[in-house]
């Protein structure tokens, strides 16, 4: 296929890969506060010596509080820990009322059983197959986006699951404006090989490991599932071994209590005696479907885990392309809007790092790797000057040849601008944003820049270098 005229929008080529760490701190040493839906309702307990446990008070009785207490690390991910609380050590206990209270409670659950529920949501994909060019697809129509991989199964379905989640993320960041005219397609393919000749028919040749063809619409992620194919062919196997004896155990129930109840009844028991050993036999039956279970739910956060591990090159290519189409598909169309390169790709970078819970994306930590290849870089003989970087169209970002190192120096660059009117000035969200991408008369992109963060360009870059340089 030829797109004669066509915008490109590439995934940084993750020598680095998204992985926010770190709290961000500024000089005054005030946290950096969370971007985006990240901040939980908690309940909370407050003892005779001033310590403070958050959570949710699963119990309570005249000696003790039980809490399950939750963990939200910036830049780190959620964990949970049930604590004890003897009530003679308490000063107050602050509860929610029962609409949050219950919208906490399910978030836990939603947090404990993710993998199960994942795993739901997997089964729940509806796939066909299809061929192009002598390639066989794994395709998906779905409200965000159509899919199609030529990845296994279940490994497609899980892509699918999580950008599925994504997708809704990045709605609640960013609340859609407007609904695209076409269905968005994402192209997930497991080798590079395999993406290097997608590209080549559609008469494109650079090194990004991923891209958004703006005029086609078009998501395509390279990736090496390929490699794993068969470390995920062994999970998926076992977890379907496992769901098969879950099944069987299930289906035999019944009948294995009748046939007992039957044998029982032939050899002239008691009726008495006969409903006690049914039960007995209910009860060990249902102890090893309860065993099954948690194998079955033991085996989905393995294959979770790994595929985490396997995945997140994939993911952290996929989350970023995607920040581009749902920005142009769902919030700021290039027909009406004029977003900078250097915007689309800093938030793009953004975005990608940041911790997905659910369907919720936690942004509140600065990704370290990116933060500090930029201060290295303003410590060195040659920083960028962030009038390039307002001026510089997509070819900028491509990697091609010699010009990699200048476009990976322009992406770091981006990330940091964008981090910085997110976080300090708090642009995300500020209709100023909306003006800024506005067209408006024949301003220049550094005029534009200037009205956007009041002040000139010379005065801006000094007090973001500063920043920058004293983020931790």
């Amino acid at each position: 296929m030829s797109l004669p005229s066509r915008t490109v929008w590439i995934a940084f080529a993750v020598g680095w890969v998204a992985s926010p760490c770190a709290v961000g701190q500024v000089a005054a040493q005030r946290m950096t506060a969370p971007l985006g839906p990240a901040d939980w309702p908690m309940e909370h307990v407050e003892t005779h010596d001033g310590r403070r446990f958050e959570g949710l008070i699963e119990s309570q009785d005249d000696y003790w509080v039980r809490m399950m207490r939750i963990f939200r690390p910036a830049g780190r991910p959620m964990h949970l820990v049930i604590q004890p609380l003897e009530t003679r050590h308490i000063a107050s206990i602050h509860r929610l009322e029962p609409e949050r209270r219950e919208q906490l409670r399910l978030r836990i659950h939603e947090f404990r059983h993710r993998a199960v529920i994942e795993a739901g949501r997997m089964d729940a994909v509806k796939l066909s197959l299809i061929e192009r060019d002598g390639v066989h697809f794994h395709r998906y129509r779905g409200r965000w986006f159509d899919l199609e991989s030529t990845a296994d199964e279940p490994t497609t379905r899980r892509i699918i699951v999580r950008a599925d989640q994504v997708f809704t993320a990045y709605r609640q960041l960013l609340p859609a404006r407007v609904e695209p005219p076409r269905p968005l397609r994402l192209v997930i393919l497991q080798s590079r090989d395999e993406y290097r000749v997608f590209l080549a028919r559609l008469g494109l040749h650079f090194d990004n490991p991923a891209c958004y063809l703006q005029e086609a619409n078009l998501v395509v992620v390279g990736s090496d599932l390929g490699r794993h194919a068969s470390t995920l062919s062994r999970i998926e196997s076992r977890h379907k071994a496992i769901r098969e004896e879950l099944e069987q155990l299930e289906q035999a129930l019944p009948e294995r209590l009748a046939a007992l109840g039957a044998q029982l009844r032939e050899q002239g028991r008691p009726r008495n005696h006969v409903t006690r050993l049914l039960l007995i036999e209910r009860r060990k039956i249902e102890n090893q479907i309860a065993e099954k279970q948690r194998e079955l739910e033991r085996s989905d956060r393995e294959n979770a885990q790994t595929f985490r591990q396997i995945g997140r090159r994939l993911f952290a290519r996929l989350y970023h392309e995607a920040f581009h189409a749902y920005l142009q598909n769902y919030v700021y169309p290039a027909d009406r809007y004029d977003v900078p390169v250097w915007l689309d790709e800093g938030l793009a970078v953004l975005f990608s790092g940041g911790l997905l819970e659910s369907d919720t994306l936690r942004i509140d930590a600065p990704n370290r790797e990116a933060l500090d290849r930029l201060r290295a870089d303003l410590r060195g003989d040659a920083p960028l000057p962030l009038a390039a970087l307002l001026e510089a169209d997509h070819q900028a970002f491509l990697l091609v040849d010699n010009l990699a190192a200048a476009a990976q120096q322009k992406y770091v660059y981006a990330w940091g601008l964008a981090y910085y009117l997110a976080f300090e000035q708090r642009l995300l969200d500020d209709p100023a944003l909306t003006a800024f991408v506005t067209p408006t008369g024949d301003a220049s992109p550094i005029e534009r820049f200037e009205e956007l963060v009041e002040m000139p360009l010379a005065e801006f870059e000094g007090v973001w270098r500063a920043y920058m340089m004293k983020l931790r």
